[in-house]
């Protein structure tokens, strides 16, 4: 799931970070394949071996699409800190956009067509419905952010708090596990709070990735060429993230007694974030390569061409997003590939589908890329499709 939610605009201190761009096409790339594999492959298939480890992989999907999303927030919202200070258009553009991802979020799991009907949803249903995917988990987490921004005023104060609400979502998320939200509060809610009803993405652990990528953007907000000065200083950290963690659970301490471990144990947590981080590292590190061999200089070149379409994928990962769940799973509008194929591809068949699925995915993005720079076609366009949505569910 790799993305971000944020302006493409070159920023007034220095231009894209690249190594932020590869890492969103790389999530964006691990989330089109693994998607495809796990909803069409044969059980006879995935039962082999190798699937475990294209499993563990792809586990890291998630924790790459959120962090890149922070990454991406922190590093435009701190290069352009006094847009998003005070009500105007860039700030309203931010929380519409963060409106559209919780109604799209949503949208993608209705459980049907009419409005009479989900408003009389069973409390069984109703759950399921508002359980948190990975658009409302973004949404919310960003939207709390961009909140703090306007609240809190400096870049040192926001930081400070993004710190502090990391540490809680990672040392606390054990025990916060334990509580029982969705007997309390109604389900809208209770689903960012923890798993309880069910949800896949609550706030508790999963946005301490967010909270990381935008710890990360804080460094980089007064450097020119965040590659060349940051890859060795994120080397480090990751090597820290990683080692310091396992030296203590080797220790055997446990303060939280029995637990999730794979879900909220902030051990295997910052295990996971160190491997994010290995990644963006190494993609630092390539990134100074392709500057000193002076790959892409030109953009009517294959390789500048290929680097633009990694840009804007890595932009647009959000609708890659979207898209490929409706081309897979298909919606209470159409039915996905797997309802066609069910679990009966072979690896062949498989890799083939993911491809291909993958190159759409790529149109898709160049398409609302450009249909994007067309603001009030774009918003017109928006309006229409709510429009629809609206009158759908009133007729049924």
């Amino acid at each position: 799931m790799a993305a971000s939610v944020e302006t493409s605009k070159e920023t007034k201190k220095g231009g894209r970070w690249l190594a932020l761009d590869l890492l969103r096409f790389c999530a964006v790339f691990l989330m089109v394949q693994g998607h495809t594999f796990t909803e069409l492959l044969d059980p006879a298939v995935r039962a082999e071996r190798w699937y475990r480890h294209h499993m563990f992989v792809h586990g890291y999907t998630a924790p790459m699409f959120l962090f890149a999303s922070g990454l991406a927030f922190g590093y435009t919202t701190f290069r352009t800190w006094d847009a998003n200070l005070r009500p105007g258009p860039a700030l309203w553009k931010r929380f519409r956009r963060y409106g559209w991802l919780l109604i799209i979020g949503y949208a993608l799991h209705l459980p049907s067509t009419s409005l009479q009907a989900l408003m009389n949803l069973s409390p069984e249903r109703l759950n399921r419905w508002l359980q948190v995917d990975v658009l409302q988990h973004i949404a919310i987490s960003l939207a709390i952010c961009q909140l703090l921004v306007v609240v809190l005023r400096t870049p040192r104060r926001f930081a400070i708090a993004v710190g502090t609400m990391f540490t809680f979502v990672v040392l606390a998320a054990p025990i916060v596990w334990r509580w029982q939200a969705h007997e309390v509060l109604h389900p809208a809610i209770s689903g960012f709070v923890n798993s309880s009803s069910g949800s896949l993405f609550p706030l508790v652990p999963w946005a301490g990735f967010t909270y990381a990528g935008i710890l990360c953007a804080y460094f980089a907000r007064d450097v020119a060429q965040p590659a060349r000065t940051l890859a060795w200083p994120f080397a480090i950290v990751t090597a820290l993230v990683l080692l310091v963690p396992i030296a203590i659970n080797h220790t055997l301490w446990n303060p939280y007694g029995v637990h999730d471990f794979w879900k909220t144990s902030p051990y295997f947590f910052f295990w996971r974030l160190g491997n994010v981080l290995a990644v963006l590292t190494l993609l630092c590190f390539a990134e100074r390569w392709m500057e000193r061999a002076k790959v892409a200089r030109d953009p009517v070149a294959l390789s500048g061409r290929a680097l633009t379409m990694v840009r804007v994928v890595g932009q647009e990962s959000l609708i890659v997003y979207v898209g490929h769940l409706l081309v897979l799973h298909g919606s209470v509008l159409n039915r996905g590939i797997r309802a066609y194929t069910g679990e009966t591809l072979s690896l062949g068949e498989a890799t083939f589908v993911a491809l291909a699925l993958f190159v759409a995915m790529l149109v898709l993005a160049r398409v609302w890329h450009e249909l994007k720079k067309r603001e009030v076609r774009f918003q017109a366009m928006q309006l229409a499709a709510a429009s629809a949505f609206v009158w759908m569910l009133v007729t049924g």
